[in-house]
């Protein structure tokens, strides 16, 4: 006696790089099953199911365009297809599903192609005869349809495994990338402006976890640049559905009134990202995080030559390391990465930041190293300042709770 034929809309997930990872790639394939557990956590009505080379997420039909854009964001998927899973691999009851869905298209007149695979070697018909006899059955079906294997209107994916079949018309391009968390922990320098939103999108895809460090100067910067920060965050986490992160906050006003007294001005940027990348180092190694990361793209503005970076990082220690993903790319490319992970419109509002409110007119393009520790020798209470400012005001929060912040509290 033949079962009822059961056909359910589900999405089908194929893996990122992470199908590369050998002997660890179960490792990799429960880290991206945990992440998408943790995603959807408040959806109802949904089941995930995962295999060794790609997932089944079965759905209420309601959260259908919520569901597809956390999946198309989600670090280690690569192909999100919009599919029909088969409670059978006869190929009869497959072209019948196939035709039921041909004519909900609506096509007066079409060409397709079938592409089959078949997982369960033991099938007795190979993949090539499967896509045969599926291509014979659509066309004795309708008149207005033919085959075009170079260049289809409409292409037809089945792939034919041991229990079930599944069937979807369509691939949608993922992120790639590693899971969330499989990586490494990093710190992440984030501004108020377009950069480091996108360098931290970046990290995420290839499988960090970024916690973020952002600098105020309070009265100078107001309480709208928090709430920018804030509002960068919440978008590139997909409100927390990529990741949680913490936000470290600190208030950089005393350390920026010693660097008032510099009499030679033109290295005031330099010397204020020495402290940025000093406090950075600080947390990365109180809170045990892998590296520190920037947004800086080589040559983009004087504290971004090879010779400022060179000369910023090199009060750092040997063994911190500084993650740069936007080193290569021009501002174009950048602009392009923000306006699709939708922080550009965030990023230009007109809250300046920390560095941009401070740059002195003339900044040194190539600052030497020691000139730069010449001149915080000459800060007779910087060491102390910076004392003060990483025992006292640095306050931390998770990305929810920081919506909460209404005034600065040092």
């Amino acid at each position: 006696m033949s079962c009822k034929l059961v056909c359910k809309d589900i999405f089908y997930i194929k893996y990122g790089e992470l199908v590369l990872k050998g002997k660890n790639r179960v490792d990799f394939i429960n880290a991206l099953y945990r992440n998408l557990k943790d995603s959807f956590v408040d959806v109802k009505n949904l089941l995930i199911e995962k295999h060794f080379d790609n997932m089944t997420i079965f759905f209420d039909k309601k959260n259908k365009n919520e569901i597809l854009n956390i999946l198309l964001r989600t670090p280690g998927i690569s192909q999100v297809m919009q599919a029909y899973q088969l409670n059978t691999n006869d190929i009869h009851k497959i072209c019948q599903i196939i035709k039921k869905k041909l004519n909900q298209l609506k096509l007066k007149k079409y060409s397709f192609k079938v592409f089959a695979k078949r997982h369960d070697k033991s099938f007795p018909i190979n993949s090539l005869d499967i896509a045969k006899k599926i291509g014979a059955s659509i066309l004795e079906k309708y008149s207005n349809s033919n085959v075009s294997l170079k260049n289809p209107d409409v292409k037809i994916f089945v792939e034919v495994k041991k229990d079930n079949s599944i069937i979807y018309f369509e691939k949608l391009c993922g992120v790639g990338g590693f899971p969330v968390g499989t990586n490494g922990r990093v710190l992440l320098l984030i501004s108020g402006g377009i950069d480091s939103p996108v360098a931290a999108n970046l990290l995420i895809k290839k499988g960090f976890q970024v916690d973020f460090l952002t600098f105020l100067t309070p009265p100078h910067t107001s309480e709208n640049v928090l709430k920018k920060v804030n509002s960068l965050i919440n978008t590139i986490s997909l409100n927390e559905r990529l990741q949680r992160s913490k936000l470290f906050v600190c208030n950089f006003s005393y350390i920026l009134h010693e660097l008032s007294h510099m009499s030679n001005t033109s290295y005031k940027i330099t010397i204020m990202r020495r402290y940025f990348y000093k406090i950075a180092e600080y947390l990365k190694e109180k809170y045990k995080y892998d590296a520190i990361a920037t947004g800086e793209s080589a040559g983009q503005v004087a504290s971004q030559t090879i010779q400022s970076m060179t000369c910023i990082s090199s009060v750092l220690k040997p063994s911190t390391v500084v993650l740069r993903p936007l080193l290569s790319f021009d501002k174009n490319e950048i602009i392009k990465i923000s306006k699709s992970i939708l922080t550009y419109d965030i990023s230009i509002l007109p809250y300046s930041d920390c560095c941009a409110l401070f740059v002195p007119n003339n900044p040194v393009t190539k600052p030497s190293i020691s000139i730069a520790e010449k001149i915080e020798k000459s800060l007779n209470l910087i060491s102390d300042v910076y004392k003060l400012t990483i025992t006292k005001h640095i306050n931390v929060y998770n990305s929810s709770a920081i919506k909460k912040v209404c005034k600065f509290k040092f």
